[in-house]
């Protein structure tokens, strides 16, 4: 595979500045090797994430949760910390809501405001609309859908963001970490996704388990983000985002009781990138209408107001 294009960014994943340096080719990493055998041995915490039901942590907000019945109707209710869920269970987000998903001991997701979010079976989930922060642990690889596409996570600290085009903004917080492209999501109505949150998919299906060959992989540093395609055939060129801005900002970083174990290290990874990005300007990355790449925004700059005229200080003669 040829080498990846980066493009230097800075500021949050919703939005980021464009380098004047402007495009710059670099070499990709070499990528290791994420396991697609489900059957394969792995640490304790993944399996432990890849055997325990999703439970519910911090809940702040209007947070709904839908749940189908044998006769096809949808129960809703608004669930508190420490429900279980079952994987096809799909949990909404209102306004200035979030709230946190534990799988296992050191897997979860946090979810932000505005977001649709399908838990599905090992940890993985189906993310069609609005943000969230992954942790996927170590020695797992979660599965991710969007409305138009699948990818694979590796073990790693990654931002999600659904985009317009059915496809998912993607960046790595914290790494380097793979990230596998797999084609189409499976139907929600297929007895392999019910059975293990994991479908065929349009790719070739690996022998062993039910991960579909991956058909583009990519590994991200911290601070690098890309666009899964419609389709989930391929990955869009990788921008480099100011991780600074990001880590300081992000309600998912920053919006919950626990703090991350981990935000220490990444506040001194977003200062040693921030001396490395110089000369940034203010163009914005904003998100994906088709397939044909991502949008670029220039916001425009603040009208220069007319400088008030000066009083005249020529005195009147008297009458």
């Amino acid at each position: 595979m040829s080498a990846p294009l980066r493009l230097v960014f800075g500021c949050l994943l919703a939005g980021a500045c464009v380098s004047n340096g402007g495009a710059q080719a670099k070499e990709a990493a070499p990528a290791a090797t994420v396991e697609l055998n489900a059957n394969a041995a792995a640490p304790a915490d993944a399996q432990a994430a890849a055997e325990q039901a999703p439970t519910l942590g911090h809940v702040a907000g209007r947070v709904m949760l839908r749940t189908l019945n044998a006769k096809g109707g949808a129960r809703l209710e608004f669930p508190k910390t420490g429900r279980q869920l079952a994987a096809g269970e799909v949990l909404i987000t209102g306004d200035q809501s979030l709230f946190e998903l534990r799988v296992g001991e050191a897997g979860w997701w946090r979810v932000g405001r505005r977001a649709v979010v399908v838990p599905l079976a090992g940890g993985g989930g189906r993310l069609t609309a609005g943000t969230a922060l992954v942790r996927v642990p170590k020695g797992a690889s979660w599965r991710v859908d969007a409305a138009r596409g699948s990818a694979l996570l590796a073990a790693g600290l990654w931002l999600l963001q659904a985009v317009d085009n059915e496809g998912l903004k993607i960046a790595c917080v914290d790494g380097p970490a793979e990230l596998l492209a797999l084609g189409e999501p499976a139907a929600p109505e297929s007895a392999n996704a019910k059975a293990t949150g994991v479908g065929e998919g349009s790719g070739a299906t690996a022998a062993t388990g039910g991960t579909p060959a991956p058909l583009d992989r990519l590994k991200l540093n911290p601070g690098e983000l890309v666009f899964l395609r419609p389709g989930g055939a391929a990955f869009g060129p990788i921008v480099v985002i100011y991780l600074e801005e990001l880590i300081a900002t992000s309600r998912l970083i920053n919006g919950f009781p626990t703090p991350l174990p981990e935000l220490r290290r990444l506040q001194v990874l977003g200062l040693v990138q921030r001396q490395q990005l110089k000369g940034v300007t203010n163009a914005l990355v904003a998100g994906a209408r088709d397939d044909q790449g991502f949008e670029i925004a220039v916001p425009k700059a603040p009208a220069k107001t007319a400088a008030p005229e000066p009083e005249s200080t020529t005195a009147k003669a008297p009458k």
